[in-house]
């Protein structure tokens, strides 16, 4: 299970990094990455419960 946090916790910050990259570009960030950052920070609160 730790792995799994782990993994999560890298594409989250992967997630942040690219949204942060295409703010400074003057780019909006597509609604879709940030529904999907949200997933997965609610799956690893689930996986932090468990």
């Amino acid at each position: 299970m730790n792995i799994a946090l782990r993994k999560l916790a890298l594409l989250e910050k992967n997630l942040i990094q690219r949204e942060e990259e295409a703010r400074l570009e003057g780019y909006a960030t597509s609604p879709v990455d940030s529904a999907f950052r949200e997933q997965i920070t609610k799956l690893m609160e689930k996986v932090r419960n468990i």
